[in-house]
């Protein structure tokens, strides 16, 4: 029996709250390294919330929308460098942990959040020059997360995609039974080639990047060897993705979109 969007929500809402618990019970302000990273994005090459991150500020939008931005990390770290940002979430309970963390953070005059399905969020059509989507589509029916993106960006406005692909059947089996814990909601999956390029034909795909390959690995390692190996395996990945045929085996995709009206 297919879900329907109402069910969709419902499922959303409960498999969230008690990540709001989560999230609260580790409420911190974001480290001054941190904000750093993303201010330079020096390696957004071989780190992909760094890419994702170099794609939406780009172009210096004025009004960022943060769809699907959950407990606002993302949003308010975008409000310390300076940025205008509203962040949409279907989550009351992630909202409220947003706000209080907008409040942490100090960004609280820069940062807004409001309780929306972003689908349906009653915001002015065009009310955004940037839209960033870190793994928000694949929870979605794509096309409808792709009429609510065009419909939030202002003409040529552009989005930030960061989101998981299985791109290979073979690679999807293996993940599903994988040992590694997956702490996934009930109605999401990881995009189809296909769902990619229909992006493609819904939005300008104006660049794009794969990553998560060798870095894989890296989930079954110890912290301590996980700082030791990352900056080499990240490297790794990047030349090993650069070999034709190899990014079907990718693990995330990030993408910049411009709209087309």
């Amino acid at each position: 029996m297919s879900t329907t969007n109402e069910q969709r929500l419902e499922n959303e809402v409960a498999f969230h709250a008690g990540i709001a618990e989560r999230e609260r019970a580790n409420l911190a302000p974001t480290p001054p390294e941190l904000v750093e990273r993303y201010r330079t994005c020096a390696r957004w090459r071989t780190r992909y919330p760094e890419c994702v991150i170099h794609y939406l500020t780009l172009h210096k939008p004025e009004h960022i929308c943060d769809f699907g931005c959950g407990s606002g990390e993302m949003a308010c770290r975008l409000g310390r460098l300076g940025y205008r940002v509203t962040g949409l979430d279907v989550s009351p309970d992630l909202i409220e942990v947003a706000r209080e963390r907008a409040v942490l953070e100090g960004v609280a005059d820069k940062v807004d959040f409001i309780v929306a399905d972003g689908a349906s969020a009653g915001i002015t059509d065009g009310a955004f020059d940037a839209v960033l989507a870190m793994s928000v589509l694949h929870h979605m029916p794509l096309d409808d997360a792709l009429d609510a993106l065009e419909r939030l960006l202002r003409p040529g406005g552009r989005a930030a995609l960061l989101e998981p692909v299985a791109y290979s059947r073979t690679l999807q089996w293996l993940r599903d039974r994988s040992p590694v814990e997956k702490d996934v909601s009930p109605d999401e999956r990881q995009l189809s080639a296909a769902e990619v390029r229909r992006i493609g034909e819904r939005f300008v795909i104006e660049q794009q990047r794969h990553f998560y390959l060798a870095a894989r690995l890296l989930r079954m390692v110890s912290d301590e060897w996980f700082f030791k190996l990352e900056m080499t395996v990240m490297w790794l990945d990047q030349m090993l993705l650069a070999i034709p045929g190899v990014k079907r085996f990718a693990g995330v995709v990030s993408i910049l979109a411009r709209s087309r009206k």
